[in-house]
């Protein structure tokens, strides 16, 4: 007699993990989402990002809901469930204390985003950077270049500052050419933030993400896998960087990306192979959701 059918809930981080140099989404990735969907599992989304940095052809993928901005939302379908947001004067704390160090930031709510006043002339600059490396990529293999495939996922666009409403914030990111800086606005901040550094590959200097306390993917996975009765060791998260290490202390069965640095690798049950060399594909596999 057959086993009883095991619905698993599997948790993808974004970044490093789903889509590679914030633009490109492997197609063996893709399928191994609808075909684990299709077989009766749900897949969400666990990702830094908000749900503005989603839109197009990530959400096109279909997920049965998302933890967004680092675990300061958790959805089901379109239903948010958890919303755990900064509040009015932390907010306000952390633009005085990171502009008095110089230090670039932009706020996330649940669909938006808001940066400080040189942040996005310098990730233009990084855009123009990155739109020559694939010209350069593209004509290298004969390829012609595609404008379209290079804007068609992940970049940032940020809302107009006027519209800004402190209290709907639920995550800062930070980053800086001057990683002495970023130090030192992290050292002022005093315990009183959750910090996660290094989540956004820079050429130079050094980022990070900054949420209330207690605030992280894990802890919004668990309440997410109450509200859908299902038991934490039937979850699977997947994820290539430090800010999924509460996801991975979480879900019954952690998985570090073949591309992920050494310690994170280091705190998953299993290592999958890269995001470029089928990794979310062969994870779903070994794992029996495909």
């Amino acid at each position: 007699m057959p086993s009883p059918f095991r619905r698993r809930a599997v948790f993808l981080d974004v970044d490093g993990t789903l889509m590679q140099d914030g633009r490109h989404i492997p197609p063996s990735a893709i399928t191994a989402v609808r075909a684990a969907r299709a077989a009766g599992h749900l897949v969400f989304l666990s990702t830094g990002r908000g749900m503005k940095e989603l839109e197009g052809p990530i959400l096109d993928i279909g997920f049965d809901g998302a933890v967004t901005n680092g675990g300061g939302f958790g959805s089901i379908g379109d239903d948010v469930i958890v919303a755990e947001l900064l509040g009015h004067d932390s907010v306000r704390h952390l633009e005085e204390r990171l502009d008095a160090h110089g230090v670039h930031w932009y706020f996330q709510t649940y669909d938006r985003m808001f940066a400080s006043a040189e942040l996005p002339a310098l990730m233009q600059r990084y855009v123009d950077r990155d739109r020559r490396a694939h010209e350069d990529r593209m004509r290298a293999s004969g390829r012609d270049v595609d404008e379209e495939e290079f804007f068609s996922v992940g970049m940032k666009i940020f809302d107009a500052a006027h519209e800004f409403v402190p209290a709907e914030a639920a995550k800062a990111v930070i980053l800086s050419e001057d990683p002495a800086a970023v130090a030192a606005a992290v050292a002022e901040l005093d315990g009183a933030f959750a910090v996660v550094g290094g989540t956004i590959p820079l050429p130079v200097g050094s980022s990070g993400e900054i949420s209330a306390v207690g605030v992280n993917k894990g802890a919004t996975i668990l309440r997410l896998l109450a509200h859908l009765g299902i038991d934490p060791a039937d979850a699977i998260g997947i994820g290539d960087n430090w800010n999924d290490a509460e996801m991975f202390e979480v879900c019954g069965v952690s998985i570090a990306m073949g591309n992920a640095a050494p310690g994170v690798q280091s705190l998953a049950d299993q290592v999958t192979s890269a995001i470029d060399d089928d990794g979310i594909r062969n994870a779903f596999v070994r794992n029996g959701l495909i």
